[in-house]
């Protein structure tokens, strides 16, 4: 047969077209059908969240609604006491009553602590606790007690002061702060 020529075999390509296509599309359906069920779930999901949020949000509305209206309540009930104790110590403030710390330094720095009368006491300038500690007993020593309205002030030169010296005391005056509810002190750099 040296003179045929080899044809090969002839396949039907329609058929497994069609075959392929049909598949193709099938894969295709089913996947959009899983894309809407994704989708839908995170809607569900994305709603679920979106209202448990509203709820706590109007959970946490209401108690600071609640808080708030306790508060003003206690301003309302205080408010008098409060507005007599800062008069009493504006008044006393206008005579000159006020704590006065003064940072002073000749050869080391030493805290004056003075009232409207003068010098009280006076120290040097050690450790925080120590200061708070001497501001305590002057209170204590003017009769004047924890929930007393107190007004203080540092001065002090900004020249001359150690920036540490001024960062004690006024940790110092905080620290007093803390067990005087109604201590008050201003800091004053005659400095200019």
């Amino acid at each position: 047969m040296p003179g045929m020529k080899n044809k090969g075999i002839a396949i039907e390509l329609t058929a497994l077209l069609d075959v392929i296509l049909i598949m193709l599309f099938w894969v295709m359906m089913n996947m959009e059908t899983e894309t809407d069920r994704v989708r839908a779930d995170a809607a569900e999901t994305v709603a679920a969240k979106q209202a448990e949020f509203d709820r706590m949000t109007a959970e946490m509305q209401t108690e600071l609604d609640t808080v708030k209206a306790q508060y003003e309540r206690f301003l309302d009930e205080n408010a008098e006491d409060l507005a007599v104790a800062n008069q009493k110590a504006l008044d006393e403030f206008a005579e000159g009553r006020m704590i006065t710390l003064n940072l002073s330094y000749d050869a080391v720095g030493k805290l004056i602590i003075l009232d409207e009368d003068g010098e009280i006491t006076h120290m040097l300038i050690a450790s925080e606790d120590d200061i708070a500690d001497r501001i305590k007993s002057v209170l204590d020593g003017s009769g004047l007690g924890k929930d007393d309205v107190i007004l203080c002030a540092l001065v002090y030169d900004g020249g001359r002061a150690l920036y540490r010296d001024v960062r004690t005391v006024t940790a110092a005056a905080e620290k007093v702060g803390k067990d005087y509810s109604r201590f008050y002190c201003t800091y004053i750099n005659i400095s200019r």
